[in-house]
Parts: structure tokens; C-alpha cells; sequence
């Protein structure tokens, strides 16, 4: 039997006692012709065959294959049905939701279900790209409504690839699959959206019309069973224990450790992806650690791709952050518990280092080390993790020759080194080679020591707080006293506007960042300062912060009793410097980078090869020229490459992979974890939402964005009244700058929260009580 979709009523109609999977309540339709010619009767009607019902909506304009207009139109819940005067006026105001009065149009009316399990939406197919994914957001409360309503922060979703349902466990979800096949093959539509509801293990369908989408993007077609295959594969072999690693098992994350979701986004072209691997993850990020007194992991990448999504081999990141010199049994139990942590607790995937790991020594440690007795760690054994790590932070925070002041010092080796090659005669290949290698050695490598050495910073002041030497309050108003680049790029900006600077002297210092710092399609700040900065600037005020006495003696007494080699103003000064130095690092070392870009670009040009698709070479295609020569023509080349990773490009638009992949299963079908948003300052605001572009204005808003690198500094300058992205860490770059701008933000609010808030219109963002709730 093949149906055609038609009005909401209509098709529940053809459907009604024809499904195998599920049930389709029965109901009463009528047009509003004829509601007005014969209300009474239709009233009767209605009271002699139902008791409590919803009155619903079936405009033609609803659920059709262009627009569903989902929402736009009234249904109306528990009316009762014999009384009519309570009838007739949900009936008026459903038909008066329709706006115009065409009185073909219709409204039905069902039973009202009672004592719901679950509801909620399954699509047939990834409403973003067609892709052959089910996607169920579910309700537990016992509402009918609340995920087409949006405004439960509770509620489930699970996604699953559609050629591998059959692996699923019986229950809801197997419940689900069975309905969604059905309806495709009747309704001969591979693309639907479903509204569903359980009562215990009864499935009823509540509506199916069309899946309509503004996206021009269809991978309906393409077959991603072999590929997942082969991811598949690579996970169970990268699994296998490691003689030179410790750990029994893998784990792959978006977000730890170097935090490619947040800095390059889960989906890259090639050049980004392969320029965040040779300037950061491949090797360099190895070399930091081992030269703080880490674990030597040099020749482990940290990141690996699946078809072109980012991870963190989090398994290799918890080895690196283990003391040189600790027990080596020792270490591997440490290893097991922060996996087994990581798998009991995912929603800390975006704070490993503040809620698993111990990687360095703060005034509360002792006492935080205390939960491995839990874990079957003796207390010598606590006690030789306790004093590596003492004898690892000693060496990177001592004011006289610590390993983080030579990192500093090493920065700023690069702008020279940079000038010297912009300045030259060397050929485009050899200043985007010599740019990469510079940047490495004296740009990224001494900014990963310093990002670690604010890690620590951060961990102090957090210390401080659990032992009661400082408030939440306190603290906030220390990050609020900090001078650091984004705070002096938004200073700087109010005066070029204030006409007290120039804007050439602005985009000497600051022209390179982009919003994207790895994407060649990102435009910087010159290229596009009035479509940045289009309005006056916020006005970021610092203020000043003063240590009370008895704090300074708590800290000074505590920092003697545990053994820590620096006095109070030393350590004090260590917190304020490093992550003041984090950012100017970035600002100096993302000048190379984005110079390579400028240059990737202008070398494309030569060869009438577009920006646009010079962002899927690969970095490494273009850094083998300098010490090769092909007889091949290099455009060609390039050309090959290009069309190639295209290819491999579309698998990348197409997978949906969870945030944490623990088993080779999770690539196949997963439900998406209730993350723990990073809440920043202790504001609260209401506002609108606003999802970022550079067309209108987010003044006084709440601003939604994906993924937010350095390059999104702008954002603070507009004077926004909240921020909330996707990805990102408690320690991060917009974390650190919203803290010290005042202004609150959930940084990290994981795709399932992220979606919620996308969807809204008002939002309540109160980050004191670390609550934020759809208004509207």
C-alpha cells in the first residue's frame, strides 16, 4: 500500500488502521465551512463520541513539502468535549490562529492521550544534510509537547545511522526504527518528520508530514555504509593496547585536551584540519609536555580524524599529562581511573583537567587526591603522585628561571623572525614553508607552554576558592583586573572610533585575526573591519584588585607548609602573568598563521585556483614543494588533490559522530549526552537570541555561535548582553575573556542545549545559579 502525504488530518486519516508499528488515534475532521453552517451539530458530535480531547490544526499551509510551518498555527490540549461552550471556543481560536478565514480550511479533533511514557519528534533523515540518519528527540515528563514546544532542557536524543537499526536493543528506540520504516515505505518518502507519543510500550503516532529544510545541501544519496566500515575498523585497531602507552582502552573526544571543536570546528576543510596537525597536534603539543616534565609522548599524535571529523586520542592526552618521574604502576592505574571517569561521566569531556585529571600541584591537591581511595590507591602511593607533581610545578612557576618565562621570552623571538620573512625575496612556497616552521618552534610550542602554564594559574585560583581563601565573587572580579590582549583590542578600538587612534594603527595590531584563525575562507579584521566593527565599541573597563591581608597570610603560610618554592607576590604575580601572556602568545603567533593564509591564497591566484578551493589542499601538498621539484604541473596537482579531498569532504558534511566516541559501536548510534554547560561571571541577564551574522545587530543580545576562537573577540566589542556557544572549555579563550569582560556566557553548552537555545526567541541566562531557561 503507497499513500500520498496530504494535510496534517487527511494523512493520519489514509493512515489510521493501516500500520503494523504503531497506532494512529481516530478523529473528527471538519472544515470551517462547515463549523460555521452547523456549529451545534458539530459540537454534539464531538461530545457524543469523545470525552477529553485536543483540538487541532490542519491548515493547507501546514506540512506541506515546501514549509511545514510547524507551530504557527494553535492545537489546544485537554478540552473537555461535552462541554460545548468550552469546545466551540478552542475550536474559534484554532480557527483564528489560520489568520486569513478560507473556510476550506480544517480542524480536527482526537482523543486526548493520558498517562504518557514519552513523546516527542523522530526525523527519517539529518534535517541539515538528508543523510541517512534517525534522529528522535525524546520526552520523558509526561507532556505531549515538550519538544516541538522547546522549552524542556531535559530531553533526550538519540541518533542512529538507518543501516544499522537492527543492532538496537528492544524499547523505545527499536519501537521507533519499526514505525519509521513503515511510514517510509508507505508514504514512498525516505525524509520524514514524525510526531510520536508511548503510553508504557503502545506507540501511537501523532503526525508525519514531509521533512522541509532551507538547506541547499542533499546527501540523501550517498552510500556512508563503507566508509563507517572502515572507521569502524580503525577504532578497534587504534584500540589495542600500546607498549608505549599506558591504558587498557581508547576514548576519542571533540573536546579535551587541545579542543579541536571549539578551535578548528567537528567539521574542517582540509587545509584547516592540516594546518591545526602540523602547527599543533602531530607533534609539537608532544614536545611541550615532555619539556614541562611530562610524560615524553613525542611521535603520538594527539589528533586523529574520522573521515574528516577531529578527536582527541584521549587515552594519548591522559599518558602526557603524567610526571616523568612517577611509578610506572602507579601511573597506569592513575591512566585507568581517569578512562573509567571519563566513561562514567562524559558530560566532563570539556573540563578533563578541572573535574578528572591531576595535572599539577595546587594548595587543595592533598585533599582533592584523597577520592583514588576510592580507586585502590594506597596512601604512599598518593603520596608519590602528590610529590611528582609538586616537583613539575616548582620547575614551570619559579619567578627565576621557570620554564613558562622562557616561553615568553621565546615569543618574542617569532615577530622578528616573522618580519625578517615577509620582508624577503623568497619565493611564496618558501615564506609559507619558512612562516610554518618559525611558528612552531617559536610561536606555537612556547604558546602551548604558557596555555599549560595558565592552566595551573587557573587551578590555583580555583584552590583558592574550594579552601575559602577567596570567593566565586573574588575571584571573577581578579580575571575582571586582568590587562590582556582582547581587553586592550576593545580599548583600542573605542578609540578609533573616538578618532584618538587610527585605524591603520588598530589593523597593524590586530588586522590578521580572523573569526576562523585556521580557515582560509574566514575574513580577517582588515579584510572586513567595517562588517566586524560596524558600531561603537563596549566600553571594557578594567578595575583594580586588592589581596586582603589575612589572604595574603593564608596563602604565603600555605604555600611554605606544602613545599611550593614561591612567595606570595611571586606566585600572585605567576597567576596574572601567564594568562595574560596565554593571549599575547595567541596574538603573535596567529600572525604567522594567518600570514600563511594570506600567501596560501595569493599562490592559488598564480595558478587560477580559488580561495574557496584551496581550503581543501592539504597544508603538507604545498610545504613538500620547497624541497621537491615534479615534473607534473603543480596547478594540476593541486587541481587532482583538491576534487579528491571534495570528495572525502562531502563524508565529513554527511557523519553525525558523538562527542565522545568510547566503543567502535558509538559511530552507528548514539543518545547525546546532557552536557554540563561552563556558566562565566555571576551575571544574569534576559534577552534575545541571536544567532551570529554580520548583518544584524546583536546589540543587547544573547549571541549564539558555534564554535568561538580568538578571532571572535569582536563579539565582546557590541556591546552583547550574553554569549553561549556550542563547544569550548571552562579555560578557553572566550571563557577567560567573557570572565574579564563581565559579560555572561555558557561556553560549551553541547549540541543538545545549544540546539534548544538556537531555537528560542527570549532566554533567561543566569549564570549565578548556573540556570538558563527558554522564556520564549
Amino acid at each position: 500500500m503507497k499513500l500520498q502525504l496530504a494535510s496534517k488530518a487527511k494523512t493520519l486519516a489514509q493512515l489510521e488502521g493501516h500500520l503494523l508499528s504503531c497506532h494512529v488515534l481516530p478523529q473528527l475532521c471538519f472544515s470551517i465551512e462547515e463549523f460555521l453552517n452547523d456549529q451545534e451539530g458539530i459540537l454534539q458530535s464531538i461530545a457524543e463520541t469523545f470525552d477529553k480531547v485536543i483540538v487541532r490544526s490542519s491548515a493547507k499551509e501546514e506540512d506541506g513539502f515546501d514549509a511545514s510551518h510547524a507551530g504557527c498555527f494553535l492545537s489546544l490540549p485537554n478540552i473537555e468535549a461535552k462541554n460545548k461552550v468550552e469546545c466551540a471556543s478552542a475550536i474559534q481560536s484554532v480557527i483564528a490562529s489560520y489568520g486569513d478565514l478560507d473556510i476550506q480550511n480544517e480542524f480536527f479533533i482526537q482523543p486526548m492521550l493520558s498517562d504518557v511514557s514519552c513523546s516527542g519528534v523522530l526525523f527519517t533523515s539529518d534535517p541539515d544534510t538528508f543523510a541517512p540518519y534517525l534522529i528522535a528527540n525524546m520526552d520523558f515528563s509526561g507532556s505531549t509537547d515538550g519538544v516541538t514546544a522547546g522549552h524542556k532542557n531535559t530531553l533526550k536524543t538519540f541518533v542512529c545511522f538507518k543501516h544499522r537499526e537492527s543492532e538496537l536493543e528492544e524499547g523505545y528506540q527499536k519501537a521507533l526504527v519499526h514505525m519509521a520504516k513503515e511510514l517510509e515505505s508507505v508514504l514512498d518518502n525516505p525524509a520524514l518528520d514524525i510526531e510520536f507519543a508511548f503510553i508504557n510500550d503502545k506507540l501511537y503516532l501523532l503526525q508525519v508530514r514531509a521533512l522541509t529544510s532551507k538547506t541547499t545541501l542533499d546527501l540523501s544519496c550517498i552510500d556512508m555504509s563503507d566508509a563507517l566500515h572502515k572507521v569502524s575498523k580503525k577504532i578497534k585497531k587504534l584500540s589495542i593496547p600500546h607498549p608505549a602507552l599506558l591504558g587498557s582502552r581508547v576514548i576519542y573526544g571533540v573536546m579535551p585536551d587541545w579542543n579541536p571543536a571549539e578551535i578548528i570546528g567537528i567539521r574542517p576543510k582540509k587545509l584547516a584540519l592540516s594546518l591545526y596537525k602540523e602547527l599543533v597536534t602531530d607533534s609539537v603539543w608532544a614536545y611541550q609536555r615532555d619539556n614541562f616534565g611530562y610524560r615524553n609522548l613525542r611521535s603520538h599524535p594527539l589528533l586523529v580524524d574520522f573521515l574528516g571529523v577531529p578527536y582527541i586520542d584521549v587515552r594519548v592526552s591522559f599518558n602526557s599529562f603524567v610526571p616523568k618521574g612517577l611509578d610506572e604502576e602507579i601511573a597506569g592505574k592513575l591512566i585507568d581511573y581517569y578512562l573509567d571517569s571519563l566513561e562514567g561521566s562524559p558530560h566532563f569531556h570539556d573540563k578533563v583537567e578541572f573535574e578528572i585529571l591531576f595535572s599539577c600541584y595546587t594548595l587543595d591537591l592533598p585533599a582533592r587526591l584523597q577520592k583514588l581511595r576510592g580507586y585502590s590507591f594506597r596512601e604512599d602511593e598518593l603520596k608519590q603522585i602528590e610529590f611528582s607533581l609538586l616537583q613539575l610545578t616548582n620547575n614551570v612557576i619559579k619567578q627565576d628561571g621557570g620554564l613558562y618565562k622562557k616561553d615568553i621570552a621565546k615569543v618574542e623571538q617569532l615577530k622578528k623572525r616573522h618580519r625578517a620573512i615577509v620582508d624577503s625575496h623568497l619565493s611564496l612556497v618558501d615564506k609559507i614553508y619558512w612562516l610554518i616552521e618559525e611558528c612552531k618552534r617559536y610561536g606555537t610550542l612556547p604558546f602551548a607552554g604558557i596555555a599549560r602554564a595558565a592552566f595551573m594559574a587557573t587551578q590555583f585560583l580555583d584552590s583558592f576558592v574550594s579552601l575559602g581563601i577567596l570567593s566565586v565573587n573574588q575571584k571573577q572580579n581578579f580575571l575582571y583586573s586582568l590587562n590582556t590582549v582582547s581587553k586592550r583590542l576593545s580599548t583600542d578600538l573605542l578609540r578609533v572610533f573616538e578618532e584618538k587612534m587610527s585605524k591603520d594603527d588598530f589593523l597593524e595590531e590586530y588586522g590578521h585575526l580572523r573569526p576562523g584563525t585556521y580557515d582560509i575562507n574566514s575574513l580577517t579584521y582588515a579584510e572586513a573591519f567595517d562588517a566586524y566593527f560596524n558600531s561603537k565599541p563596549y566600553d571594557c573597563k578594567s578595575i583594580d584588585f586588592e589581596w586582603e591581608p589575612f589572604q595574603k597570610e593564608m596563602i604565603a603560610s600555605m604555600l611554605l607548609e606544602n613545599n611550593l618554592e614561591i612567595s606570595f607576590d611571586e606566585l600572585t604575580n605567576f597567576i596574572r602573568e601567564a594568562i595574560e601572556a596565554r593571549e599575547y602568545a595567541k596574538l603573535i603567533f596567529t600572525k604567522s598563521l594567518s600570514q600563511v593564509l594570506v600567501y596560501i591564497e595569493e599562490y592559488g591566484a598564480r595558478l587560477g585556483i580559488s580561495r574557496a578551493d584551496m581550503a581543501h589542499l592539504s597544508i603538507g601538498e604545498i610545504m613538500r614543494l620547497y624541497s621537491s621539484v615534479e615534473a607534473s604541473d603543480v596547478a594540476e596537482l593541486f587541481d587532482k588533490e583538491i576534487r579528491r579531498n571534495k570528495h572525502e569532504y562531502v563524508f565529513t558534511q554527511a557523519v553525525k559522530f558523538p562527542s565522545l566516541l568510547v566503543t567502535s559501536e558509538d559511530i552507528y548510534h548514539y543518545s547525546l549526552e546532557e552536557g554540563e554547560p561552563n556558566f562565566i561571571t555571576l551575571k544574569s541577564v534576559v534577552a534575545q537570541v541571536s544567532i551570529w551574522n554580520e548583518k544584524e545587530s546583536i546589540k543587547d543580545k544573547i549571541v549564539c555561535i558555534e564554535n568561538a576562537d580568538p578571532g571572535y573577540d569582536f563579539l565582546l566589542t557590541k556591546g552583547i548582553a550574553g554569549l553561549i556557544t556550542c563547544y569550548g572549555g571552562v579555560n578557553s579563550h572566550m571563557a577567560i575573556r567573557c570572565a574579564e569582560s563581565g559579560i555572561p556566557a555558557i561556553i560549551g553548552a553541547g549540541e543538545k542545549l545549544f540546539s534548544n537555545y538556537t531555537r528560542a526567541n527570549v532566554i533567561e541566562l543566569d549564570a549565578a545559579s548556573r540556570v538558563c531557561r527558554v522564556i520564549s
